[in-house]
């Protein structure tokens, strides 16, 4: 019967997810007769003492040209005024040979037309010093082998010129306002404005204008900074490095005698006996069974609170060279940065009705729980630059790493010994996925994972009421935090039911389950009260409403992260209502599969494994998703596999860090935040980029194969342990050579 469930929970998951890519995406992204570009008459600008900067476009020119461009303001009492308003854009190679690039990146849809429009006037122009030359013209930056509506003579005045064009390959078009170009310079200079970009209907296309069909031959958005490429491939050989050194001295220690023996003599899984010298177990003597060997033989660094803050103290030092190297994620830290110093001068119970005064973040999509810290990081960052408030915001992530890498340690050193406590812990704090959310990201999704793994560990060791209280608060601080609620539940029930035949005694355990789930429940609302306050004649419900908004107003199937969407092409694409209903269905088949799981042993330890798999799958396989999912899965499934000796589930955490951080990591590397300052926007993957597709089909097939793992786990018992390693590393690596070498032999 349960094997029969389970094949029709698989069977409705695939036939929902090929549903999903068959009928639910949007429209697209651009509406026909909306203005694209912005700031296209070049009203909006800054002024300093080295020139203009012109709000929203970016500039790029040859070697030897000392001022580019320049604004030309307009008096209103000038005929030209009612044409160019304030003023307009002035491109001039400064009477050398060279070229200019005004440019400005725009979201466009495939296939759909679009309608560019310029008003161009040039007042010189000569071949440079090159054999042939470019003149005025407008171009984008995905493909500048394309000239459009190109001025290789001097107008008498200003004259309109406009073209059609059809982008095949690409979802995002640069529009470049160009002067000369590389290998084809000139001499000249040319004024540009009212720039103008439109969606327009096939239908409504001029009788007889050409459409032009563009294609991209390189991604204009990504940095391509030497100081990027060195970022990913180092830490990437790093992160697949640490993971198999940890493997190989997780083998070594299985092999030692005393693998379960912790540093200071006494067994990982002895009782402590209440009473001093009663008790026995496995320890070396009865004597110091109940306490510290390290106490009584004064070697004091092999207490597990010097061990513990070794590894902790690590785990800071590590992160401290990223708080105090790099600014964070550049423009999002700076967005960031002035929501906290708004949130600690306002307070935070209008920060949701102000929504549309901040820039470049949106508030609507972030929990309580987060508004709260900002206000707090801001408060206490009044007399620091941006700066210091950017490592105040990251410390929050850094000091949850240092939460998540005890409690790694604490667990495993009851579950597992030592020995293999201190090689999970120190794995985690090594990763490069963790190092860069907790040091560099402006989220707090370190934190989330902290209160996670606390709250699941909480609920193995049945430890009810801090249990509710650690998920109400990650509730509030994100929403995602709900994911792991079913298992929980589920678990929760199980107890409920377990803890007495007779079904109508209700005793404290029983109390403590039903009374802690609503107390929880009130603490939530209670917790949300100061984003409530001025709210209640709105919803009574105001803040909670909040916390659900974090889910309601994301409409994107992937935002940037490796998985089943991605690999579909789905990345930053629109979602219609269609969606959000299969999305449910899907969720809803999952959570009775993953549930089902826990029935067939009734393992608490598979807890651990069963949150693990369930904040995968969400990460891979369902809507609204960000490049910080698959990253939450990891800490759970390496306890899982600390305390079970599971090689299978070491391997996939293995490849998930690999995976994740790969994912982080092109995206600091596009968006130019490999280097000390950085003030871009995170810049998206092109959802048709190779990149982006492969890895995301390998985080498709190695989820497809953890979910094959936790079946086998959960339904069958088997294990695959780590076999211990005897050999000396040495020999060990050279007969893995030569089995392999053995396979390529012929015969």
């Amino acid at each position: 019967m349960k094997k029969r469930i389970v094949s029709i929970c698989v069977i409705v998951l695939v036939l929902v997810l090929a549903l999903f890519v068959l009928s639910a995406c949007n429209d697209g992204r651009t509406v026909a007769g909306t203005e694209l570009v912005s700031n296209g008459g070049f009203e909006s600008y800054e002024s300093a003492s080295g020139g203009v900067t012109l709000d929203g476009w970016s500039i790029s020119y040859s070697d030897g040209i000392d001022a580019p461009y320049s604004r030309q303001p307009v008096n209103s009492d000038s005929s030209l005024y009612e044409d160019h308003g304030t003023g307009y854009v002035i491109l001039t190679t400064d009477g050398d040979s060279g070229w200019v690039y005004l440019s400005q990146e725009i979201a466009v849809d495939r296939n759909a037309i679009y309608l560019v429009s310029v008003d161009v006037r040039v007042t010189a122009l000569s071949k440079g010093d090159n054999d042939t030359y470019r003149g005025a013209y407008v171009t984008f930056l995905e493909n500048t082998d394309y000239f459009f509506v190109e001025q290789k003579a001097t107008t008498d005045d200003w004259v309109t010129l406009t073209f059609y064009v059809r982008p095949l390959n690409t979802d995002y078009l640069t529009v470049t306002l160009a002067l000369g170009a590389d290998g084809e310079e000139c001499e000249g200079t040319a004024y540009f404005d009212n720039v103008s970009m439109m969606r327009v209907e096939e239908s409504s296309v001029a009788s007889g204008s050409t459409v032009y069909d563009f294609r991209m031959s390189q991604i204009a958005r990504y940095n391509r900074d030497l100081s990027g490429t060195l970022f990913v491939t180092f830490l990437t050989l790093f992160c697949a490095a640490a993971v198999v050194c940890a493997y190989v001295i997780i083998r070594k220690a299985y092999a030692r005698s005393d693998v379960f023996v912790n540093f200071d003599g006494t067994p990982f899984d002895a009782p402590k006996p209440s009473t001093p010298g009663k008790g026995k177990g496995k320890g070396k003597a009865s004597g110091t069974h109940g306490r510290s060997v390290a106490a009584a033989n004064g070697k004091w660094w092999t207490s597990c609170w010097f061990v513990a803050g070794m590894l902790v103290l690590g785990t800071f030092l590590v992160r401290l060279i990223f708080l105090l190297s790099m600014y964070g994620f550049g423009g999002e830290m700076d967005a960031t940065v002035s929501l906290a110093r708004w949130l600690a001068a306002n307070g935070v119970n209008n920060v949701y009705a102000n929504a549309s005064n901040f820039t470049n973040i949106d508030v609507t999509v972030m929990a309580p729980g987060t508004m709260y810290i900002l206000a707090i990081m801001g408060a206490m960052g009044q007399n620091l630059t941006a700066d210091g408030i950017s490592v105040l915001i990251r410390m929050v992530g850094v000091l949850a790493d240092m939460a998540v890498v005890a409690m790694i340690y604490f667990y495993g050193r009851k579950y597992a010994g030592d020995r293999l406590a201190v090689v999970a812990a120190a794995l985690y704090a090594l990763l490069p996925v963790t190092i860069v959310m907790s040091g560099m990201s402006n989220t707090f999704v370190s934190l989330l994972v902290a209160l996670m793994v606390a709250a699941v560990l909480l609920l193995v060791e049945k430890k009810y009421i801090a249990m509710y209280a650690v998920m109400a608060l990650a509730t509030v601080l994100d929403i995602r935090a709900l994911a792991l609620a079913p298992i929980a539940v589920t678990y929760l029930g199980y107890m409920y039911y377990r803890d007495d035949a007779n079904l109508k005694k209700f005793g404290k355990n029983r109390a403590t389950i039903v009374f802690g789930l609503i107390g929880a429940f009130a603490a939530v609302y209670v917790l949300t009260i100061p984003v409530a306050v001025g709210h209640f004649d709105e919803n009574a419900f105001y803040g909670m409403r909040m916390i659900a908004n974090q889910m309601l107003n994301n409409q994107i199937f992937v935002d940037n992260a490796f998985g089943f969407y991605g690999m579909a092409t789905l990345n930053q694409q629109g979602f219609n209502d269609t969606a959000s209903i299969l999305n449910l269905v899907f969720i809803l088949v999952l959570v009775v599969y993953i549930c089902s799981l826990y029935f067939k042993k009734r393992n608490r330890q598979e807890i651990l494994l069963l949150a693990s798999y369930t904040l995968a799958m969400v990460a891979v396989f369902t809507l609204k998703v960000t490049y910080t999912y698959l990253f939450m899965s990891i800490a759970l499934g390496l306890i899982y596999a600390m305390v079970s000796g599971e090689k299978r589930v070491y391997g996939v955490m293995g490849g998930y860090a690999l995976l994740s951080f790969l994912c982080v990591a092109l995206i600091i590397k596009n968006s130019g935040f490999a280097t000390i300052v950085s003030d871009g926007m995170i810049v998206d993957f092109e959802r048709t980029g190779a990149d982006f597709i492969v890895f995301s089909v390998f985080t498709v097939l190695l989820s497809l194969y953890y979910s094959y793992v936790v079946y086998n786990i959960t339904n069958t018992g088997k294990v695959v342990d780590v076999k211990p390693l005897y050999k000396p590393l040495g020999t060990a690596v050279k007969d893995w050579f030569r089995s392999v070498a053995d396979v390529f032999r012929k015969d």
